[in-house]
């Protein structure tokens, strides 16, 4: 057999058999920092950034600007869609979430990773905040 038919042949049973990177990443999950943050006051804020892990070939990115952040207690803070925070008010606790869609023209096609931190405000269970 011609040699290069020889080397035709074994690149391309190595291909065949090495572990797939061709595959576009893949995101696995994703870590909020802070992961915690008290609000000292009204009007307070803070910077939330997203870190996604990756997988095939493994990285970790800042993937801030690529998540829908949402805060579940309205009352205790509004975020944006950079995750900057401001606090308005000083009682209550809540959590912060990072959410990406692998498809986010229809999200409920696709899969959802989700990171959260948690938040609350600097008199949160103190007779301060009891009605």
């Amino acid at each position: 057999m011609n040699r290069n038919w020889c080397k035709l042949i074994v690149v391309c049973a190595a291909a065949l058999f090495l572990p797939s990177c061709g595959r576009d990443q893949q995101l696995v999950s994703i870590a909020v920092t802070p992961s915690e943050f008290i609000f000292e006051g009204v009007g307070a804020r803070a910077q939330f950034t997203a870190l996604g892990t990756y997988e095939h070939p493994p990285a970790t990115k800042d993937i801030t600007n690529q998540v829908v952040w949402k805060i579940d207690v309205s009352y205790l803070a509004t975020i944006t869609q950079t995750g900057m925070v401001t606090g308005l008010s000083v009682c209550g606790s809540g959590n912060v979430s990072a959410t990406y869609s692998s498809n986010p023209a229809n999200p409920s096609q696709g899969s959802l990773i989700i990171g959260t931190a948690v938040v609350k405000g600097v008199n949160d269970g103190t007779p301060k905040c009891q009605p």
